[in-house]
């Protein structure tokens, strides 16, 4: 499908909040191209938002970019209250203005194989600590140029983050929920994670496949042509 100019989310996936029975399961998005989403109307929304548990369910290989609320909310994949077990990969997400990903609450989500490039307020957001794992972070590759890398609740353990490749354009120190890179590793996080240009052919014009000698391979990352997402596989305007 191809999705643009909403006030509200481009997608919207079951209506079950926190972890109670569900209708939803086995739902697969893929290739989908959604942009301009929101365009400053409302606030939390998102690319595509999804609530509750959802065994089965897939988003893969779809591009989401300019996505814009209001006030706070304004995501590229929003897992809202009580998404759980669900399967997020090769997706493309970029300028986003609250965030590429956001995770409410919920459990046992894996976010893998995915390219979250220059959110404007933030790039990664956990909003609430459980007691359970939140969701696997892994193979990703996450690039901006302004706002913070990791937004609200990074100070506990129940989440599971490597083998991640991060960048920041502005030459601005990182900054991983308040540590250097070296002190977020040493509690447990991103062990095999790289800083590192992923080397975008031309980021700036919506470019974002990887140059030959991309230090992405070093991570376990592995390219998807994002060029074929939405009904003729093209390119976003």
């Amino acid at each position: 499908n191809d999705i643009h100019d909403t006030y509200y989310s481009g997608i919207s996936i079951n209506w079950s909040w926190g972890y109670g029975p569900s209708g939803a399961r086995d739902n697969v998005v893929d290739g989908n191209l959604i942009y301009n989403i929101g365009r400053g109307m409302l606030c939390d929304m998102g690319g595509i938002y999804t609530l509750g548990v959802q065994p089965g369910t897939v988003i893969r290989n779809n591009v989401f970019h300019d996505i814009s609320s209001s006030g706070y909310g304004g995501w590229g994949i929003y897992l809202d209250e009580g998404s759980s077990t669900i399967l997020v990969e090769n997706n493309l997400v970029y300028r986003t203005k609250s965030g590429g990903f956001h995770q409410h609450y919920g459990k046992e989500n894996i976010i893998r194989n995915n390219i979250f490039a220059f959110g404007i307020e933030g790039q990664l957001i956990r909003s609430r600590k459980e007691e359970h794992v939140s969701f696997t972070f892994e193979h990703n590759i996450v690039c901006w140029s302004e706002g913070t890398l990791l937004v609200t609740y990074w100070s506990d353990p129940m989440f599971k983050i490597d083998d991640n490749l991060y960048f920041r354009t502005d030459g601005q120190p990182f900054d991983f929920a308040g540590m250097s890179l070296e002190q977020w590793q040493a509690a447990g996080h991103d062990v095999h994670s790289l800083i590192a240009d992923p080397m975008f052919v031309d980021p700036g014009k919506n470019d974002f496949r990887l140059k030959p000698d991309s230090p992405a391979s070093k991570i376990g990352f592995k390219p998807f042509d994002a060029s074929k997402a939405g009904p003729r596989g093209r390119s976003a305007p």
